[in-house]
């Protein structure tokens, strides 16, 4: 198998300072936000001391903080200067520049266009050098640019250089009168791109080596993609078949490290079929006019075998036939270091998966050959099996041994040590991959639960096994999850999303826990639904209240309590009446399945007050009230809540009153007869003076002359 690489790897020098920066300071930092876009680099940076924050607010006074490549906002500067924090700014001098620009242009009256995506951190940082005011514009649709006397137009570093133009053909620019344009794609970002829509074209599987959540990697994954087969990989090749694939390339993102592209090579070199060759494009170029050895830069086979001719590439193989000779530059340095580490036996990190052959069965274990390295590995009875039935497995080995059976004596196992030799461990591998067994039953629609780990572009991810279970912002409940970050470490409730969503050739579930939702929600309805009449009366708490009335949850049900059928007499607010928090019984007055909408009642369960009031103010009975308001033939006097009863301004006093306010004010307490209860037509008369004695002599209205 052919492996094509591009003359640049590893590191861009953006990053490349802004790892060394951070890897200077001595003593404790804060960094916002990833340094970079790796967590291989991530973790390596808090192994180092770096505390990751997600915002300014999160860094003590006077502590160090750094600025991440992607750079920040100016507010982020001036808050940090406030509050006397040390600024180490690894800012790309890149995205530096932008921000200068887009700086100085603000302030000349310009009005910013930032082409690129609007939820990135480095738009976001430039946005904050034009008080926030720029116009983000991801390339794709319409611009209209309306009547604007200046315009700058500026690109995100790592925009896809393929849709360059015609994403200034979408920005409609004809009434702008001063217009400035400046193609910001970062010089390393062109290239990278170019050489992975070069080399894509030429294999039949592209290797993107570097992060789900960066910019960058993403686009090179999508330029292989259109070409032929891709993965992006953050240096885990798990599930992926190289036995069929004859001519293969690597492309890696600018904040990929070198380590994981050398992980890569060394993967592929165990698990191809054929014998595995690297060459570097300008090799192949080269070798298509004349394969001579001076011509061929880099070169290098990673096993001792000769490499079998290919019918598609035959002056590729030619040119691989060939060792570097040359003084090569840093990069190729790095490559051809990589190869021959991996020809000597690289050296294996822990947790490492590898596969190797058992070739010796001991009593204390297992001794197995390693692909592409001389030394041998041993494996302890007690890493042998993960029920702890270590005897099963050596007697299924020892079995295959006797019959020939290669194949069956074949272990993936992880690297446990390697201090003294190297120490695998079978049951780490079977640990981490047991939950595989699951897949089957997931593709015919079982529920499974998977811890969320990363936020990847309006997703979570997390691990099944060997699968990269995936969740879109939409289907984590029902409704659309903004921030993303609060999911990290909670375990959710899946499904499939869809037919056809578990590939086993990528190692990829696209799962739904809203399906989960939805389905369980439809349950609970039907079965609301299902039992509840009109007429019937119910428990239910009150969840809210709004203008209109009371929201009531009844057997988990949103239910609606009108204000009208809350109280017998007229309310200003639900609150007159219920409390919000407690359970109350309502009568079922109205079921509308089609629009899920159910009314209940409440003042239909409580006594009419004027079936009370009959009871409580018979004819003849003396009683007390308040003067709720005067008028000028008598004062309505308040008997109970919202039960009113009239004192004629003739039963007011013996006498005749010219003016009943010379007597009564609102407010008074007045003791009264009750002279009349009309319950039909809902009135009852008063007489104060019916309980005063009666004097001799009576001032009564003088007749008009």
């Amino acid at each position: 198998m052919i492996v094509r690489l591009p003359k640049e790897i590893g590191f861009c020098n953006g990053v490349s300072s802004a790892i060394r920066k951070a890897m200077s300071i001595k003593g404790k930092a804060y960094c916002l936000g990833q340094l970079v876009h790796n967590s291989f680099v991530t973790e390596t940076l808090k192994q180092n001391g770096l505390i990751f924050v997600k915002d300014i607010a999160e860094v003590p006074d006077g502590e160090t903080v750094v600025i991440r490549a992607h750079g920040a906002p100016k507010a982020v500067y001036d808050e940090a200067s406030r509050r006397n924090l040390k600024i180490v700014d690894a800012t790309c001098p890149s995205v530096r520049a932008i921000q200068k620009k887009a700086h100085a242009y603000h302030n000349d009256g310009y009005k910013i266009v930032l082409v690129g995506d609007a939820s990135h951190p480095e738009i976001i940082g430039i946005n904050g050098w034009c008080d926030n005011s720029a116009i983000i514009f991801d390339g794709k649709g319409k611009l209209e640019l309306n009547d604007l006397e200046k315009v700058l137009i500026l690109f995100q570093t790592t925009f896809d250089t393929r849709f360059f133009e015609k994403s200034l053909q979408n920005i409609s620019t004809d009434r702008v009168k001063t217009l400035e344009i400046f193609n910001t794609i970062c010089y390393t970002t062109t290239q990278r791109q170019y050489y992975a829509q070069k080399l894509s074209a030429k294999s039949d599987l592209a290797i993107v080596v570097g992060d789900p959540d960066s910019s960058n990697s993403q686009r090179l994954y999508e330029i292989a993609s259109q070409n032929c087969r891709a993965v992006l990989t953050n240096g885990d090749l798990d599930g992926i078949d190289l036995t069929k694939c004859k001519n293969a390339c690597i492309i890696s993102g600018a904040s990929t490290p070198t380590e994981l592209i050398k992980g890569v090579l060394k993967t592929m070199s165990e698990n191809a079929k054929d014998t595995v060759t690297v060459v570097t494009d300008e090799q192949v170029e080269n070798a298509s006019t004349t394969a001579t050895e001076e011509q061929v830069e880099t070169s290098a086979t990673v096993t001792e075998e000769q490499v079998e001719p290919s019918v598609t590439d035959e002056q590729a193989n030619d040119a691989s036939e060939t060792v570097a000779e040359k003084v090569m530059d840093k990069d190729e340095a790095l490559l051809a270091k990589a190869v021959s580490e991996m020809k000597e036996g690289q050296r294996y990190r822990l947790g490492q998966k590898v596969r190797c052959r058992v070739v010796l069965i001991q009593d204390d274990g297992v001794y197995g050959s390693i692909p592409s390295s001389k030394k041998e590995a041993f494996i302890p009875n007690e890493e042998l099996a993960l029920d702890g039935n270590y005897q099963s497995v050596k007697d299924q080995l020892k079995e295959a041994m006797d019959a020939g059976d290669a194949d069956k004596t074949v272990l993936d196992c992880a690297v446990i040590s390697v201090d003294k030799g190297i120490v695998l461990s079978k049951k780490v591998i079977d640990e981490r991959y047991k939950d595989d067994a699951l897949v089957e039953g997931i593709k015919q629609g079982n529920e499974f639960q998977v811890m969320m780990t990363r936020v990847g572009k309006e997703c979570l991810t997390g691990k099944l096994g060997s699968y990269t279970v995936i969740v879109h912002a939409s289907q984590i409940r029902i409704g659309y999850v903004k921030n993303l970050e609060e999911y990290i470490g909670k375990t959710l409730r899946l499904v499939v999303s869809g037919p056809d969503k578990v590939d086993d050739h990528k190692r990829v579930i696209f799962a739904s826990q809203k399906a989960i939702l939805l389905a369980e929600k439809k349950a609970r309805e039907d079965e609301f639904w299902n039992n509840i009449e009109v007429g019937e009366v119910v428990e239910g708490k009150v969840l809210r209240f709004a203008s209109f009335g009371a929201f009531v949850d009844v057997r988990g049900f949103d239910c609606l309590a009108h204000s009208t059928d809350l109280a017998w007499e007229r309310i200003a607010s639900p609150a007159e009446v219920l409390e919000i928090g407690k359970t109350y019984e309502f009568a079922v007055l109205a079921l509308d399945r089609e629009r899920n909408r159910v009314s209940l009642g409440y003042k239909q369960l409580q006594p009419r007050p004027w079936d009370v009031a009959e009871e409580k103010f018979p004819v003849g009975a003396h009683v007390k009230g308040r003067v709720a308001r005067i008028m000028p033939f008598g004062a309505f006097v308040e008997l109970d809540k919202h039960i009113d009863g009239l004192l004629h301004v003739s039963n007011v006093s013996w006498e005749w009153l010219d003016d009943i306010n010379n007597v009564l004010k609102v407010g008074d307490e007045v003791e009264v007869e009750v002279m009349e209860f009309d319950k039909e037509n809902k009135r009852i008369t008063l007489s104060r003076k019916a309980l005063l004695p009666r004097p001799d002599v009576t001032v009564v209205r003088k007749d008009e002359e």
